[in-house]
């Protein structure tokens, strides 16, 4: 399983790249869905639905 491109340009737009470790990449998209990730009515937005398709895919390293 990797990566698709919306996600890594999503991170790219964080200033991450695949490069980096995965706790770096975690705290960062993990501190973004909880700043931006929902809107007022505390629904995910797209961009949330993104950070969660990324954490969700860190999840599964090691597995």
């Amino acid at each position: 399983m990797f990566m698709n491109e919306i996600q890594v340009k999503f991170m790219q737009s964080l200033g991450l790249n695949l490069d980096m470790p995965y706790d770096v990449i975690e705290d960062k998209v993990s501190d973004f869905l909880e700043r931006n990730g929902f809107d007022e009515d505390y629904n995910i937005t797209e961009e949330g639905k993104v950070c969660e398709s990324i954490l969700d895919y860190i999840g599964t390293i090691g597995d």
